[in-house]
């Protein structure tokens, strides 16, 4: 407990003590003095009156704050009203010992007996009603006590000599006892406040047990309902561990079904189907049959997935895959590898002609309309073959050499099958070797770009280049596109090899601007893959922003091939293309079979006539006709004309007559790099000003025209 608290408590306590006895000693006080007035009035001179009236006044005064205090305990500090009390009291034993200066000169000694009695009585009185407080009955006593002593002094006879004597130890026997009764009161009050402490604490003690008693209470209840809530979930999970078993003994039984068979189709797996090439080569063996394993990979198959969705492809593969069990014997296995990539084992072949009416069903069927929510899908398969025991003794010998003979067939036009031949396992590892070095061609920084110039054939002016690439290799030197394209296409590097050439077109043009060129454009090839993309447009808006070209400078190619199967699926990309600005063109036009009315819901503005056509229009009125004919339908479309391949003076002659706008080829340059180009461009303008002919024509070179 405080010092400070304890301190208000006690000095509390003895102003409560001083104020509790004030009324009834102040009462005894008023009377005893007028009982004195009137027994002594007569007896002492002067008269008592005036001191009478004086211990009225002041007994009034100490009523008058007893009654304040009752009404306004806490007005003042308990030690202010001790204060105020013990002035009063001080006044008060002034007036009782001011009586003791009335007796000198008063011989009767009963006279004198009285009022040293009237003192002691007061004297006694104060002891049990101040002496709570010391300083309140040392300011009543001690007055008194002086003025007794000091009756010696004023009388010097024997008589007041023993009087004062007795006086004096009556006083000190009366301070004595005021001062242990003091000490006795002050205790008791030490003790009184420490046990109202000990039992606020004991009430806190006791309040805490009770409510820890009522929380022990309340979480016994608690634990009771959660044991009760325990138990039925306890129940419900052995319920439902009972019901997880009998799932988990029948997932275990479809685990061993799906470790063996691939999860869309439902077709066997790897793991199924190296089992069942290990029983039918044993069983071939036995029997001097024949094995045929048939490696079927789905054409174009990327295509869909990439335009339409995972989902669309997904139920292609499912609709297939039927189909596929659907064209072979029950003991002839149809498995799946993965992707879109089947593998078909027909057993219990004794020549290799029986399997001419299996393979005759298998691509009739491969190549049947697939229709898919709403969507039209037309497919083929290109399907690669190797025998057992004569292309291979082992099951990877086997799969190896039909996956090389499918590839073979993709190359030869895809939509067919091919047998598989030993020449076969060297051109697949001349693939994968060009595979892997074509994956690192980027960023050892091995590709170039090389441009053909675009002449105006009314002004004779270069106003457009087309950027081809060429792959300067390690070691077979500089590699035309068509040695490397369809590998970079299959092997899934399309994508960002042709964003390196845009890129790096875009920058030569911007470069070309600079030096204040008369080129219009440069012409990008795009393929099928980059045109399907998702990210084409935003791929095509970075580059132009990154390289500050504009759109208007730029031309992208798509082939008539491309366009003539994806049209549907990529028409909205290319219109978005348009919208920006950029120029397309459709190249190699007239290889295909593109009609009028297709063109005309394309959003092209040129028409790339093929260098097949242009060769032979000297010579070959068909092709002449039809070059005419293509002029025409372009001119209709009011779409701007480009041939191709112009080699000769007299291609130009007819080109300029049909009215074609633009031609390219060797009569005006081969493909060359840009600081060549640059060159060129200035050679070629002086010398289209000074002669208005050209030199004469280059010479081609196999495939120099890519």
């Amino acid at each position: 407990m405080p010092e400070t608290t304890k301190k208000y408590k006690i000095e509390s306590l003895i102003a409560n003590l001083l104020f509790k006895n004030s009324l009834s000693t102040n009462i005894i006080a008023i009377a005893g003095s007028a009982v004195v007035t009137l027994f002594l009035d007569t007896l002492l001179k002067p008269s008592l009156q005036p001191w009478l009236i004086f211990m009225l006044i002041i007994s009034c005064i100490r009523l008058f704050i007893y009654r304040y205090h009752s009404i306004h305990p806490t007005r003042l500090h308990p030690s202010q009203w001790i204060r105020l009390y013990t002035y009063a009291s001080l006044f008060a034993g002034i007036s009782w010992a001011s009586i003791v200066f009335y007796l000198p000169g008063t011989e009767n000694s009963a006279t004198t007996s009285v009022v040293y009695l009237i003192i002691i009585v007061a004297l006694t009185g104060s002891l049990p009603a101040l002496s709570a407080s010391l300083c309140t009955f040392y300011a009543f006593t001690l007055p008194i006590s002086v003025a007794a002593i000091s009756f010696y002094f004023m009388e010097g006879s024997r008589l007041s000599f023993y009087i004062s004597l007795s006086a004096a130890l009556y006083v000190f026997f009366i301070i004595s006892a005021g001062r242990h009764l003091n000490r006795h009161i002050i205790d008791s009050f030490v003790l009184q406040i420490k046990n109202q402490f000990l039992i606020k604490d004991l009430n806190k003690e006791i309040s805490r047990r009770k409510q820890a008693q009522t929380q022990l209470e309340t979480n016994q209840l608690a634990l009771e309902d959660k044991v009760t809530l325990r138990t039925k979930e306890l129940r419900k999970i052995n319920d439902q561990l009972l019901c997880e078993i009998r799932e988990r003994k029948r997932i275990e039984e479809n685990l061993k079904h799906l470790a063996h068979h691939d999860a869309l189709t439902n077709l066997p797996n790897r793991l199924l189907l190296d089992a069942r090439l290990h029983y039918a080569i044993e069983y071939a063996n036995r029997n001097a049959q024949k094995i045929a394993v048939l490696f079927i990979d789905l054409d174009n198959f990327k295509n869909i997935n990439d335009s339409l969705g995972h989902e669309i492809g997904d139920a292609l593969l499912i609709t297939v895959s039927k189909r596929l069990q659907k064209s072979v014997r029950e003991i002839d296995t149809v498995a799946r590898l993965g992707g879109d990539e089947f593998i078909v084992l027909i057993e219990q072949i004794t020549k290799i002609s029986d399997l001419d009416h299996v393979l005759r069903k298998i691509t009739t069927t491969t190549s049947q309309i697939t229709t898919i929510r709403g969507h039209t899908l037309y497919t083929s398969a290109s399907i690669g073959i190797s025998i057992y025991p004569d292309d291979g003794k082992t099951i990877d010998q086997l799969l190896r050499n039909a996956d090389s003979a499918m590839y073979q067939a993709k190359a030869s036009g895809r939509n067919k099958y091919h047998f598989y031949t030993h020449e076969l396992t060297a051109t697949a590892i001349d693939r994968v070797t060009l595979e892997t070095d074509l994956r690192h061609a980027i960023e050892n920084h091995q590709f170039e770009l090389f441009y053909q110039p675009q002449i105006a054939l009314k002004t004779k002016k270069i106003v457009g280049v087309e950027a081809l690439i060429r792959w300067h290799h390690t070691e077979a030197g500089l590699l035309l596109p068509d040695q490397f394209l369809a590998v970079a296409e299959q092997c899934g590097v399309m994508i960002k090899l042709g964003e390196w050439v845009l890129k790096t077109a875009c920058e030569q043009m911007v470069s070309w601007k600079k030096q204040h060129t008369s080129l219009e454009t440069i012409a990008v090839n795009l393929s099928g893959n980059q045109v399907r993309h998702q990210g084409l447009l935003q791929t095509v808006q970075k580059i132009l922003h990154h390289s500050r070209c504009k759109a208007e400078w730029l031309e992208l190619e798509i082939t008539e091939d491309f366009i003539l199967k994806d049209a549907e699926h990529s028409i909205n990309t290319l219109q978005q293309l348009r919208k920006l600005g950029i120029s397309l063109a459709i190249d190699d036009f007239g290889t295909g079979y593109s009609s009028l009315n297709h063109l005309k819901h394309l959003p092209v503005n040129k028409l790339k006539i093929d260098r097949a056509f242009i060769k032979d229009i000297s010579l070959d009125t068909e092709n002449t006709a039809l070059v005419q004919a293509i002029i025409d339908m372009g001119k209709s479309l009011d779409l701007t004309l480009v041939a191709e391949g112009v080699e000769s003076r007299s291609h130009e002659i007819f080109l300029k007559k049909q009215g074609c706008h633009i031609a390219q080829g060797f009569y005006y340059a081969k493909p060359m790099p840009a600081n060549a180009l640059e060159t060129f461009i200035q050679a070629f303008n002086n010398t289209v000003a000074s002669h208005d002919t050209l030199p004469g024509p280059n010479t081609p070179t196999p495939g120099s025209h890519t």
